[in-house]
């Protein structure tokens, strides 16, 4: 594992449960939204087209801030900033909930997505403070907080907002980043900074608005129009500024991505893997409550309400949890090609039955299963190919934009997938076709399979480039061992 430091090993279970809780609370947040969007558009008299940007405005800004977060846990110690970042997430949800207007509470959830950043940061303090053989165990837990986020997300959030309605929601979302941060705060050992340099805060914002600008308009484009010139003007927008930041990227003596990093082919080739496998957990995690909370009377619904629809994805996510940190051990005994190659295989696996059987409920329940069993083992095995690939002083931010990778593919394989559904909706009914949920499917199934090509390139063994002179203490060689 490329590490340029090691600090002195603590308790595996004293490092990985705060980061777990962390993870849970950013997972969760991402979904428990959902159902209370009536009760808010009813309490600021909005329209549900406003309303969306609480869901719009979360993504973005998580999108946007993750690289960035991760950079500045490897500058200036990734407890230090792991804490402002559950602090300032916290501080979002207390926004939220003191919020009388829309206005506030989207942008308490705005703040609130800084909190994407708990991943990669979580990722680089496994790294730092374990064995390899630990580090993937926690690293198998903490990925499968995301999976456990979106199957419990929407469960939770109606059961809490019922109870104590939305700004309950907000504050229990509050309590939680206490709890993280308190953990985080006496569990997890200091630790210094990687790299001496600047924060490149040209690059962030370059990159803020080459992800946030696609991002929005593919969120938005069903209520404008895919051919609008907000869409167009967005889409043009991340272009140009994703262009520019390769650019200035290049240029800048401390880069927010060091681009030759990226280029080395097991961390292009991870996130290739990423982006493609991961179009399946978006499709998924849209089309399953969709379809599930339809009328039976559509011909396609099973009319379960959305307080339990969320159930469907429980199987899969418990699958996911256990998945996740058994992988760890696939890994340290066979590396990380081989667990990959089988979280894609048993992922396109889950998608074909989901296709077959769009509509049966066994089919829904085993199809999610399988489909949870492989985003344990896949996105356990990524944050360790990564670590195996780069310098320690490199992996907050290459963490950081692997974790970008999978956001961007799970939001826009959702959009794509709402897109493909409205439209089989005919004239003669308000229902979508079921065919339209049998082609999402096997379309992601098509994209997963084509992750296997990336895979079959990664190098079975590397060692990773030196770090730059002067970059860390020459006492502490970087030695990594891949497989």
């Amino acid at each position: 594992m490329a590490r340029s430091s090691r600090t002195t090993p603590a308790s595996p279970w004293r490092i990985t449960a705060p980061l777990v809780v962390s993870s849970f609370a950013y997972a969760t947040a991402q979904n428990t939204i959902v159902p209370v969007i009536p009760q808010v558009q009813e309490a600021t008299g909005s329209s549900a087209s406003q309303v969306a940007w609480m869901i719009t405005g979360f993504f973005v800004s998580s999108a946007g801030l993750t690289v960035l977060t991760g950079r500045l846990g490897d500058l200036f110690g990734r407890k230090r900033v792991l804490c402002a970042i559950l602090a300032i997430f916290g501080g979002g949800a207390a926004i939220a909930a003191l919020g009388n207007s829309l206005a506030p509470i989207i942008a308490g959830r705005v703040v609130m997505g800084v909190g994407g950043g708990v991943f990669p940061l979580a990722y680089a303090i496994l790294s730092a403070h374990l064995p390899r053989d630990r580090a993937a165990f926690g690293m198998g837990l903490i990925s499968s907080m995301f999976g456990v986020g979106g199957a419990l997300g929407l469960p939770l959030g109606g059961l809490v907002a019922g109870h104590f309605g939305h700004k309950g929601l907000f504050w229990a979302t509050a309590a939680v980043a206490l709890l993280a941060l308190a953990t985080v705060a006496g569990a997890i050992p200091s630790d210094r900074g990687e790299r001496t340099g600047t924060v490149d805060w040209l690059g962030a914002i370059l990159l803020t608005l080459a992800l946030g600008g696609p991002l929005t308009a593919v969120s938005r484009a069903e209520e404008w129009g895919w051919a609008a010139p907000w869409t167009l003007g967005l889409l043009a927008l991340g272009a140009v500024a994703f262009a520019v930041f390769l650019v200035v990227e290049r240029k800048v003596s401390h880069p927010l991505v060091d681009l030759d990093v990226m280029r080395r082919r097991n961390v292009w080739a991870a996130n290739l893997v990423t982006l493609l496998a991961t179009t399946g957990h978006g499709v998924m995690f849209f089309l399953v409550p969709q379809i599930v909370q339809l009328p039976k009377s559509s011909g396609v619904g099973l009319g379960v309400d959305v307080d339990h629809s969320g159930l469907f994805l429980l199987p899969g996510a418990v699958l996911l949890i256990f998945a996740g940190p058994l992988t760890g051990r696939l890994v340290a005994r066979f590396g990380t090609r081989l667990p990959l190659a089988l979280g894609v295989a048993l992922g396109c696996a889950g998608l074909v039955i989901l296709a077959a059987g769009s509509s049966q409920p066994v089919a829904l329940l085993t199809g999610g299963a399988v489909l949870g069993l492989a985003g344990g083992v896949t996105y356990a095995t990524l944050p360790m190919l990564i670590a195996d690939s780069v310098p320690l002083t490199d992996l907050g931010s290459a963490n950081g934009v692997n974790t970008i990778v999978r956001h961007v593919s799970m939001a826009v394989s959702a959009q794509l997938a709402a897109a493909l559904v409205v439209s089989s909706i005919p004239a003669s009914s308000p229902y979508p076709q079921w065919w339209a949920f049998t082609a999402n499917y096997g379309a992601a199934a098509v994209l997963a399979a084509l992750a296997l090509i990336p895979i079959g390139l990664l190098r079975p063994r590397q060692t990773a480039a030196p770090d730059p002179v002067g970059e860390h203490d020459a006492a502490a060689p970087t030695t990594p061992q891949i497989r």
